[in-house]
């Protein structure tokens, strides 16, 4: 004989999700920083950190070529490790909520991978377009010190003419600006009115004065 409770299949009890692996969480910040946020359900904060970490970027680059105390560089990093700290507390309180609400995993998944794509596209137009500016804007820099460089010995061997005191072979350059850049300093010509003078620096090029 079969009673009608017999035919009701008993309901199963939902299956708990499992949690968020702290260890997992903190590789991704580190690698993605802010991506761990998205991998405990917190999108939002997510992109918060990322916002967050840019402004403190640019706002350190912008500090440091303003006033050129590189104290400000480490804003970056100051806002990289409050971020672990609070990612810790943020964990910890999705943990105490079960992480529920949570998104699902291939949200989680394409969210993550979106932020690594834009990071490679970052990196690469980091490469082709502001890293040749930024090299061609130190080549210029350095050019210009080598040049200050070698009217400064220019400049000494004048000096030294006039007193008296010039003669062939290495260029006086005891109070030579930048000198640690200068390789060889050599005069030819002392006895003219027009000495010769040519500089080479430690990067191997070499500049004739006048």
């Amino acid at each position: 004989m079969t009673w009608p409770e017999d035919t009701i299949r008993p309901t199963t009890a939902p299956t708990s999700r499992k949690a968020p692996n702290l260890a997992v969480g903190y590789l991704l910040n580190v690698l993605l920083p802010g991506a761990g946020f998205t991998y405990i359900g917190l999108v939002g904060w997510h992109v918060g950190w990322v916002g967050i970490l840019l402004a403190l970027n640019l706002t350190g680059a912008f500090l440091v070529g303003l006033t050129t105390v590189p104290v400000f560089g480490v804003l970056p990093l100051v806002g990289f490790v409050a971020l672990l700290v609070h990612f810790g507390q943020a964990y910890a309180r999705r943990a105490a909520q079960q992480f529920r609400p949570d998104l699902e995993a291939g949200v989680k998944i394409g969210l993550i991978a979106g932020h690594a794509v834009l990071n490679v596209a970052a990196v690469g137009l980091l490469a082709a377009v502001l890293m040749p500016g930024l090299l061609e804007a130190r080549e210029r820099a350095s050019a210009a010190g080598e040049r200050a460089a070698a009217m400064s010995a220019y400049t000494m061997v004048i000096a030294a003419q006039s007193g008296g005191t010039l003669r062939d072979g290495p260029c006086p350059l005891e109070n030579v600006n930048y000198r640690d850049r200068i390789a060889t300093c050599t005069v030819s010509g002392a006895a003219t009115t027009d000495p010769q003078v040519t500089v080479t620096f430690t990067n191997g090029r070499t500049v004739q004065l006048p």
